[in-house]
């Protein structure tokens, strides 16, 4: 009687925890090569708690879904669909599935960590279901012979199905590919330059049905998604790799559709009115900016090398471009119309360059803001760059002056990063004020925009401004904006030389840019002509005003500068050492050696001739 019944409790155990080990996952064929899913399926963490994934093979996703439904399954996978998404409300999960929006499988990855990804789950959510991963089911890419940067380029495609079409010996304009073995073969023995275009990633989900998530303990909770984290993190490993290994080869170019190129061709494909996709459109801003905010969300990519003894000047500006081949005439003082910025680089500079010399300007200059962003951030990397410099000019600057200026100043900088000369159209004359006041507003959106760019694209840089004169206002601006936008931009050093702004707007604006920045320098000086000549304009102090007319203000640390002149900050050796102390090594103004003085019970800082 007792072993009787002992073999029946036996027997009940076994068929307890054979029915408790074996988990039905739902897959549709066309997953089941996914990476994510193999890893998963072998996944260490779910071993060690005795579960074990078994897949459930259905011709569709539909039939998936109904397995979940009938409890045949557990778990299942499938892709949301773009259509339901946005008739579901969520339009911003949307933007994972939009075609041509991305640059590179790395900003697939980044975008789908922001608040993008929780609308596709909290849609999923809405069937009843529990989501436990989404990830990049595929991804894919043209690998074509001329590059794609417009709408005209993609539409003159004669695509083959895939790289088994296009030999060697007769190559079709492209083909679409998501970088499996046949491509990297093709690219092999093809012989030529190809170019690499991302075209849309295809998403998807892994969702518990409510009967077995319901009834699980915390610790196979957290057994599942410290699963689905592991698969999802090797995944995009593997992701990054084949695309890393495609754009290693000398061969290959990685190129992308201008930015109205990408928007047209979004809306062709998903069929939306301007309405709707400028609504969509503003949802990816605030994703792009969310994303380069998080701290410690670094882009996958190859150990930089060693920093060069100089990191190289560029330059980028909206001027227009009068196409010659010196600089001392390339570029003019008209504003664009329409946009688009020019950039290039000035050179390296060298501390013996007491006179800088510009190099000829070349026949063709990168254009557009895409290709801007992509030369920054390219020459921060190969010179082992951590931050990046933006210089602002001020009121009365030609290009040529700019250009040769920032070369003198950075060959006096121990900067250990890159520098970028941002270049409004001034007028580069005294009696063109008013024209630069225009100028510098007009200017500022385009600057805005290329930051904003330049962390989404490489979020570990550290971004560091310095702004002379009527260039303040621009800097102002931009940290309002990102203030009020709260935009938590990895900018450190924010510098206002000399600012020609009036007081009254410093304060409020710098109010309003909350905590954007590390750290807030104004330099400012009585002795300031320009300054004065401003004042009297204007009818008011400005924030460059100094001796009694000083501005102080929490946030911000003030230096009152006693000597003379318009550049002091950057010509006179004394202002020039503490700017040096600022930039180089984010000294704080207590640390420089600086006079304390006390005004209205707050401190500012003084250095006397």
């Amino acid at each position: 009687m007792l072993r009787r019944a002992f073999s029946t409790l036996v027997i009940l155990f076994i068929s307890h925890c054979a029915f408790a080990a074996e988990v039905r996952i739902a897959v549709p064929q066309t997953y089941l090569e996914d990476t994510f899913l193999k890893l998963l399926l072998a996944s260490k963490e779910l071993a060690d708690i005795e579960i074990q994934p078994a897949p459930l093979s259905t011709w569709s996703e539909q039939e998936a879904k109904d397995a979940v439904k009938s409890g045949a399954a557990d778990l299942v996978v499938f892709g949301p669909d773009r259509r339901a998404l946005d008739q579901s409300g969520s339009e911003a999960g949307a933007l994972l599935a939009q075609p041509f929006m991305f640059k590179s499988a790395a900003e697939v990855i980044r975008m789908q960590k922001s608040f993008l990804k929780e609308a596709v789950v909290t849609c999923a959510s809405r069937s009843g279901l529990f989501p436990l991963e989404l990830w990049n089911h595929s991804i894919t890419y043209f690998l074509t012979k001329d590059p794609i940067r417009t709408e005209d380029d993609f539409n003159n495609l004669k695509m083959a199905a895939d790289a088994n079409q296009s030999t060697p010996s007769r190559p079709t304009t492209g083909f679409k590919t998501q970088l499996d073995s046949a491509t990297r073969e093709f690219v092999a023995t093809y012989g030529h330059k190809l170019y690499l275009t991302i075209g849309w990633p295809t998403i998807a989900i892994l969702a518990a049905a409510p009967n077995y998530w319901l009834k699980l303990g915390e610790a196979e909770k957290k057994a599942w998604q410290a699963a689905a984290a592991a698969a999802l993190a090797a995944s995009n490993s593997e992701i990054l790799a084949r695309e890393d290994a495609m754009r290693k080869n000398l061969n290959i170019e990685m190129t992308n559709l201008d930015h109205s190129a990408q928007i047209r061709l979004a809306k062709v494909a998903a069929d939306d009115g301007a309405k709707a996709l400028e609504g969509r459109m503003d949802l990816w801003r605030k994703a792009q900016v969310e994303v380069a905010s998080q701290t410690g969300d670094k882009p996958e990519a190859s150990p930089a090398p060693r920093n060069r003894e100089n990191p190289p000047v560029l330059f980028v500006t909206d001027r227009n471009d009068n196409k010659t081949l010196d600089y001392a005439t390339r570029f003019g003082s008209r504003r664009l119309e329409p946009f688009g910025p020019t950039c290039g680089v000035l050179g390296v500079p060298s501390p013996s360059m007491a006179a800088p010399t510009l190099p000829p300007a070349p026949k063709a200059l990168p254009k557009g803001e895409s290709d801007c962003v992509r030369l920054i951030v390219e020459q921060a990397r190969a010179s082992g760059s951590s931050k990046v410099l933006f210089l602002i000019h001020g009121f009365n600057n030609s290009f040529e002056y700019v250009a040769t200026s920032v070369l003198k100043l950075a060959a006096n900088l121990n900067y250990t990063g890159t520098i970028v000369a941002w270049s409004w159209p001034s007028e580069g004359s005294a009696f063109g004020y008013a024209y630069d006041e225009d100028s510098v507003i007009w200017s500022e959106p385009h600057l805005a925009r290329l930051v904003r760019d330049i962390a989404e694209a490489a979020p570990d840089l550290q971004l560091d401004f310095a702004a002379h004169s009527m260039g303040s206002r621009m800097l102002l601006q931009i940290l309002r904006d990102f203030g009020q936008a709260r935009a938590n931009l990895p900018i450190g050093e924010a510098i206002f030389a000399a600012p020609d702004v009036a007081q009254d707007v410093f304060k409020e604006q710098i109010k309003l840019a909350r905590e954007v920045a590390t750290t807030r320098t104004l330099y400012a000086s009585k002795y300031d002509r320009a300054i004065l000549i401003s004042e009297s304009y204007h009818r008011a102090p400005r924030a460059g005003s100094g001796g009694a007319d000083i501005l102080v203000i929490d946030s911000v640390e003030s230096v009152d500068v006693a000597i003379s002149g318009h550049s002091y900050v950057f010509d006179e050796p004394k202002a020039l050492r503490d700017f040096k102390q600022i930039v180089d090594r984010a000294v704080t103004a207590a640390r420089r050696g600086l006079i304390s003085r006390v005004k209205d019970g707050a401190t500012y800082w003084v250095i006397q001739r």
